[in-house]
């Protein structure tokens, strides 16, 4: 501590208790190595040992499975069964999965979709597969020869009077000239139209209800294709039309008239929450979603 003349006296006691604080510390360390055992380079040691040592191979004994052969239906056999004949337990398994989830095997050949079933055992099995009858296919009836059967003596007037019975009455047409109110008329009267059936009927049906009533004939083509021919059977007298209130209405209900689709719909609506109830289809023209022909269309089926 002489030697450092320019070290203070504070710094001179520093570093001597850091001297001692080493010495002992080595002095501890020297005693401790000496007195506990070499544990860690015994274990060092050991495992070296492990590693170089050579590879021992081990054999179980285990007895050998033996192998029966017996009649089995593969739809009722249990595991006990077929591990007797020879099969894995993983090949039991799929057999169980296929009679769970695909039904039962109905020809011997089915049980050939076992998993790795190998030729051996197929050919030593094969002649043993016995399906029940539950499980087999329904085969067709054969047909008995010709001289077997039964002569069948038909009686025309028998059979007359049965096509008679279970005919049923063809539906009468109108003429050309008659003509009938779409207007008013029911399926039944519709369907005497040339060309309008039961289906074309009650689409024209419904949708007069949905309009509200017709004010032309050519809006009955509007519900469903016809041929153009039976305009000249059809009549459309003034009925009072039922009208649609496009201010108390939200935009599902205004959406239900054929005539109005969810963008003029919603239009209404924004109109009148922006500025209030509609009172003239005139105001319709200054929305962007109806074009003239709309306007027209919709005249004599809105009310304000």
């Amino acid at each position: 501590m002489k030697r450092l003349p320019t070290l203070t006296e504070s710094q001179r006691r520093a570093l001597l208790v850091l001297e001692w604080v080493l010495l002992i510390g080595i002095v501890g360390y020297t005693v401790w190595s000496w007195q506990s055992p070499k544990k860690t380079k015994e274990v060092t040691r050991e495992r070296r040992e492990w590693y170089r040592a050579p590879v021992l191979q081990f054999t179980y004994a285990e007895k050998e499975r033996e192998v029966e052969t017996f009649p089995f239906d593969p739809n009722t056999a249990d595991s006990t069964t077929l591990l007797r004949l020879g099969l894995s337990p993983w090949q039991v398994r799929s057999i169980y999965r296929y009679r769970a989830k695909l039904g039962r095997y109905h020809t011997p050949e089915d049980f050939m979709r076992v998993p790795n079933l190998t030729v051996e055992q197929w050919d030593r099995l094969k002649p043993f597969v016995r399906i029940a009858p539950q499980f087999r296919y329904v085969e067709p009836a054969r047909r008995k020869p010709a001289q077997q059967e039964a002569p069948v003596v038909y009686e025309p007037r028998e059979e007359k009077e049965v096509t008679q019975q279970e005919s049923f009455p063809r539906q009468t047409k109108i003429a050309y000239g008659q003509t009938i109110d779409i207007n008013t008329a029911d399926t039944t009267l519709l369907k005497q139209i040339p060309a309008i059936g039961s289906k074309r009927a009650a689409r024209i049906v419904a949708y007069r209800n949905l309009l509200g009533g017709f004010v032309a004939i050519e809006q009955a083509m509007e519900a469903i294709e016809m041929p153009d021919t039976v305009l000249k059977y059809m009549s459309c007298l003034p009925i009072p039309i039922q009208k649609t209130n496009v201010n108390k209405l939200s935009v599902q209900q205004l959406m239900k008239h054929p005539y109005l689709n969810f963008y003029q719909a919603k239009a209404i609506f924004e109109y009148r929450r922006n500025k209030g109830e509609l009172h003239a289809i005139e105001e319709l023209e200054r929305l962007e979603s109806f074009k003239p022909t709309d306007i027209d269309r919709l005249k004599p089926y809105i009310e304000f």
